[in-house]
């Protein structure tokens, strides 16, 4: 009777060690809406865009609980989100980002109406808001284990706005989750506390679901730059070899069309630009990317008139 004994136990606690337990897995991000545009050749970025990252806001229930009150859990989160974006944006280095977050940390009702008069020094400028979080804990009981699995799920929204028009020309939401789980077996195996990392690795995860169809889009909007003073058949633009300008380039300048409002919205609208002339890149005055310049000879058409409403595209 005792050998049938220890032989049953024995039995059990094979079956218990053969159910195993998973580890700890890398977030798997999961994307609303379908990535479907296509990668562009490494030729197409060769002109950087000027992106600037605002402050991310927190519209979480668990931002705006009282419970929250004199923590800073919702400006962490914040600035996690943040520093996610801007990293994963600077790794491709086909952007120049402007780092003015604290500047940039502007209200609701600023950012898309008022957005033209805060100058920001940027071709185009990313909003983003943490609009749902939340974490739950499970597990199970057994005669002789226990397992524990804790779960952060996260949704981002970001847009994408015209810093000369103020205008939303695109946005996304993506979605992303996050979890440990830990197990005993007859009281031996791991055990863990609360888990503090899985709020940012869920809030990577959302952002990791729509970064491509952004990091696509940006791309895929026109360069500009802007004629700052003429002179003797040669001009002055901003940018230089930051923003993958090189001697020799050929751009086109145009003169920005006339401001109507839309009697049906009510929103301004610029008519189609005009081409003026073209320029050649003949030096690059060095610098940072918001002080180079290049100095460019007038091969053809004319530069007279209001510099202010002209702008460089590409060829």
């Amino acid at each position: 009777m005792r050998y049938m004994i220890l032989y049953l136990f024995a039995v059990l606690l094979l079956l218990a060690a053969c159910a195993g337990f998973s580890k700890e897995e890398k977030p798997t991000p999961v994307s609303v809406i379908p990535q479907s545009e296509t990668p562009q050749t490494q030729e197409t970025f060769r002109l950087k865009r000027k992106i600037a990252v605002g402050r991310f806001s927190n519209e979480t229930r668990l931002a705006n609980s009282f419970l929250s009150e004199g923590s800073n859990t919702s400006a962490r989160m914040s600035r996690q989100a943040t520093d996610i974006l801007s990293a994963k944006l600077a790794i491709t280095n086909r952007f120049i980002l402007i780092e003015r977050q604290d500047t940039l940390a502007i209200s609701n009702e600023r950012r898309i109406s008022n957005i033209g008069n805060l100058r920001i020094p940027a071709d185009y400028f990313i909003i983003g808001a943490i609009t749902d979080y939340g974490r739950s804990v499970t597990g199970n009981v057994g005669m002789v284990d226990r397992t524990k699995k804790q779960t952060a799920y996260a949704k981002v929204n970001l847009r994408i706005v015209d810093t000369r028009t103020g205008v939303v020309i695109y946005g996304e939401e993506g979605t992303g989750e996050a979890y440990s789980e830990t197990g005993t077996i007859l009281g031996m195996g791991s055990q863990a506390g609360f888990d503090g990392t899985l709020t940012d690795k869920a809030i990577e995860a959302a952002i990791n679901s729509v970064i491509n169809n952004l990091i696509n889009r940006l791309s895929n909007e026109p360069w500009r730059s802007y004629v700052l003073n003429v002179e003797e058949g040669f001009a002055f633009i901003s940018g230089g070899a930051l923003q993958g300008i090189k001697i020799g380039d050929v751009f086109t300048v145009y003169r920005r069309g006339k401001l109507v409002d839309n009697p049906q919205t009510g929103i301004p609208i610029e008519l189609p630009a005009t081409q003026i002339s073209k320029i050649k890149v003949q030096k690059i005055l060095p610098g940072t990317e918001l002080t180079e310049l290049s100095l460019c000879e007038i091969i053809s058409g004319d530069l007279s008139g209001d510099i202010k409403q002209m702008f460089v595209g590409e060829k």
